[in-house]
């Protein structure tokens, strides 16, 4: 064995001091590695060494996969080679065993790269999280059931997370800026290499767009509708396009209708006026609005009911004048209940006149009479005591 383990030794020391790969290319034909006969060719040298060359790098790479040199040898390796052949050998061997460490080496690399990427995504979805409920951590606690690469990678997630969370805000109010001032949008390049912060943007750009859209309706739809309630044929305005046009007659449609109800309303009220119908001079030329106020006029079926009792109110006596709570806030209403229930009043004074007028009558013949009969009694008392 410790011939053996010299050997070895030997050999790794020569192949160490020399290039692997150089020294594996092209074998000697004239060499008497393989102490073969001369009949033996080129190409059988090689393939002898190929065999050679493959049986070492087989057991050098499982034992470089292992990180434990030689593990796959025993007593009796090498025994049945020459020290030419077992050269050769150990070249694959060598060659093997770097290839097997490289292999490991790389899959522990993508195994800590895997675990990081899990624990950062997840630290990541949880600053997120953290962030929109205001309860960001300081201090992050490892987590015991993860490896320290999965938790590195938890910690470095939830910072990102932050950090691009404060300047998603930032981003957001830039956004929203730029979307008052201009009708196109330029995200900046700080913002638009992370989707977070290229989102914040964008929704902040839309959002004043929305608002700035909103207030132009608004105002087109005013416009539209004080053209409407002024009955003038619609005309739309040549800036206001898609949304806008539409808002403009919307308000040209409102302003019609309440014009068509306003108008309505002053004939209903022209009812308590007026005995009889009549069309304002303001509405001669506008056949469509007299037919509304017509109506609102011949709607009024409140007029007689209201004049009775405004009347009866007013010819009570002690009774104080009381619009219904129905037609207070109606100006035409309450003058007319006013105007009937004087005249109630009226008709209550003169009657109250004539009824006061016949009682003194009576009252002064009773007062003569009683006044006569006291006299007379008095005289007889005197009479009598004489």
């Amino acid at each position: 064995m410790k011939k053996k383990l010299a050997v070895i030794s030997t050999a790794c020391l020569l192949i160490l001091a020399s290039d692997p790969v150089s020294s594996y290319a092209t074998p000697d034909s004239s060499s008497d590695v393989l102490d073969q006969p001369t009949s033996v060719t080129n190409e059988d040298v090689k393939a002898i060494f190929d065999s050679l060359y493959q049986e070492g790098y087989s057991l050098g790479e499982e034992d470089g996969y292992a990180e434990k040199k030689f593990e796959q040898f025993d007593q009796t390796t090498g025994l049945d080679k020459s020290s030419e052949e077992f050269t050769w050998f150990m070249m694959g061997y060598t060659v093997g065993y770097k290839k097997g460490q490289q292999q490991k080496e790389e899959e522990l690399k993508t195994e800590q790269e895997n675990e990081m990427a899990a624990g950062e995504e997840e630290g990541y979805q949880q600053g997120i999280l953290d962030y929109k409920h205001a309860t960001i951590q300081s201090e992050i606690d490892p987590f015991p059931s993860k490896s320290s690469d999965w938790n590195k990678g938890y910690v470095q997630g939830y910072k990102k997370a932050i950090s691009l969370m404060d300047l998603s805000v930032k981003a957001k109010k830039e956004g929203y800026d730029q979307g008052l001032e201009n009708d196109s949008m330029s995200v900046p390049s700080m913002y638009d290499d992370e989707d977070v912060t290229r989102q914040a943007f964008t929704e902040g750009f839309e959002t004043a767009q929305a608002e700035v859209l909103n207030q132009q309706k608004k105002q087109f739809e005013k416009q539209g509708y004080v053209q409407g309630y002024h009955d003038l044929s619609l005309e739309v305005p040549a800036e206001a396009e898609g949304e806008l046009q539409t808002a403009f007659e919307q308000g040209y449609e409102k302003g019609q209708k309440q014009k068509q109800k306003d108008v309505k309303t002053d004939g209903y009220d022209s009812a308590f006026t007026y005995q009889t119908y009549r069309a304002p001079k303001s509405l001669q030329d506008k056949p469509e609005l007299v037919k509304w106020y017509k109506a609102g006029f011949y709607s009024n079926k409140d007029v007689k009911s209201l004049q009775q009792k405004a009347y009866e109110d007013g010819w009570k006596l002690g009774k104080e004048m009381s619009v219904p709570k129905k037609y207070k806030q109606n100006k035409a209403a309450v003058a007319m209940y006013k105007k009937y229930f004087e005249q109630g009043q009226k008709k209550q004074d003169k009657t109250v006149s004539h009824i006061l007028l016949g009682s003194g009558i009576v009252l002064t013949l009773v007062a003569l009479i009683t006044l006569w009969r006291l006299r007379r009694r008095k005289n007889e008392e005197t009479t009598l005591d004489s």
